[in-house]
């Protein structure tokens, strides 16, 4: 529910998907119980908890079950050693696209701990059988979500132990959000167990739009339910919005999102590594600022449901002065940016992350995809169209 008064937008943030699919899978593999969503929730929590129904009700079936994650990075990642370690014949597949992004790492420390899986062209089949892992080194450089895998899948696999590498993990917070869901169950050599709770579940990827909207419009907004000290690695960008001259402060349940009177000159550095998902939003917000930001550790965007930085880079060419290095990214806007941009039509490539950056220059109509929306924040459009049509 949104409620409009003295010009203070209440928010409903959408819960964090990142938390609900790991504790989904999380209590699967506990219990073998999947928890019922709720129809509206995001396209990848859906997929997910299809997913696990549908290995729920084909284990030990000697016929080969299709489990279709179509577009979910997260449960194509995460279920890989479920079905390794869970008895049946098994096809893993999804969009092209997804069967393009990082796996192989992932498969080959499975199979050389015992596990059938064969790389096909519609997908990886898996002959699933009991494993006992007890300890295992996975090489995390492309994804993070390797090391999430196998600890979710921990109870099934026997797994006690963990090596991680490199030494530095890019998106290593997410790494340590499943350590505290699964409770630290496996030991991780070079990382410790950070014993925090679980913040308040609303999504800090889905808040960013809202600090960008806030800053552009100068508006007063309360994101709920958010918690400033949140375990999700995107909530930085509360500090970092406090350089750009939006204030954050917690009442109850609420985040207050407040502009500052005067607005800093605007040339930043953000390291990007814990935190892929805040690039595209950040990017268009450089443009239209405008505002000069460099962003550090981009490599691995090439691997989500776009090539990110390519496709960011082609659009905002025309609005802004871009670098792009092998493992960073500069955007650096122009005084008429904004105005230019409101009027031009842009590719979302079917990215999420694209289509909400892209919503923050223009209306759906100007996008050649709004349904890729759903993937992760389906109310954004609606919730959009109530704060212009209250003013």
């Amino acid at each position: 529910m949104h409620i409009f008064a003295a010009m203070i937008f209440h928010i409903s943030i959408p819960e964090s998907k990142s938390i609900v699919i790991r504790e989904l899978i999380r209590d699967y593999v506990h219990t073998g119980i999947v928890h019922r969503v709720w129809p509206d929730e995001c396209t990848d929590i859906l997929v997910t908890a299809q997913a696990l129904r549908t290995i729920h009700k084909h284990v030990k079936s000697k016929e080969e079950t299709v489990v279709d994650v179509q577009d979910c990075g997260s449960a194509y990642r995460f279920l890989l050693p479920i079905l390794a370690g869970t008895p049946g014949e098994w096809l893993l597949t999804g969009t092209p696209r997804l069967l393009q992004r990082p796996i192989e790492e992932l498969v080959d420390t499975l199979v050389t701990a015992g596990a059938d899986i064969s790389r096909q062209p519609d997908g990886l089949h898996i002959h699933g059988k009991k494993l006992r892992i007890r300890t295992v080194a996975i090489d995390c450089s492309r994804t993070s979500q390797y090391a999430s895998a196998l600890l979710l899948a921990a109870p099934l696999l026997k797994l006690r132990t963990m090596r991680i590498t490199p030494k530095e993990v890019r998106s290593s917070s997410y790494i340590n959000l499943t350590q505290q869901i699964t409770r630290g169950q496996v030991r991780i050599f070079g990382m410790p167990y950070i014993r925090k709770r679980i913040g308040l579940p609303g999504d800090w990827s889905a808040a960013l739009f809202w600090y960008a909207h806030a800053l552009l419009h100068r508006k007063t907004l309360q994101l709920g339910i958010l918690s400033l000290k949140s375990t999700q690695g995107d909530s930085i960008i509360a500090q970092w919005f406090a350089l750009l001259g939006i204030e954050s402060q917690q009442t109850g349940p609420w985040v207050t999102l407040t502009p500052k009177s005067e607005v800093p000159p605007a040339v930043m550095t953000l390291d990007v590594a814990d935190h892929p998902d805040t690039v595209p939003v950040m990017a268009v917000l450089a443009a239209m600022l405008p505002a000069d930001i460099t962003f550090r550790h981009t490599r691995n965007l090439q691997y989500k449901e776009s090539d990110r930085v390519q496709h960011l880079a082609e659009q905002l060419r025309e609005f802004a002065d871009i670098e792009v290095g092998e493992d960073h990214f500069r955007v650096a806007g122009r005084p008429d940016s904004r105005k230019r941009m409101a009027g031009c039509c842009f590719r979302t490539w079917h990215d999420h992350r694209l289509a909400m950056a892209f919503l923050l220059a223009v209306g759906p109509e100007n996008l050649d995809d709004i349904e890729c929306l759903k993937k992760s924040y389906p109310e954004l459009l609606g919730t959009l169209s109530f704060t212009h049509s209250a003013q």
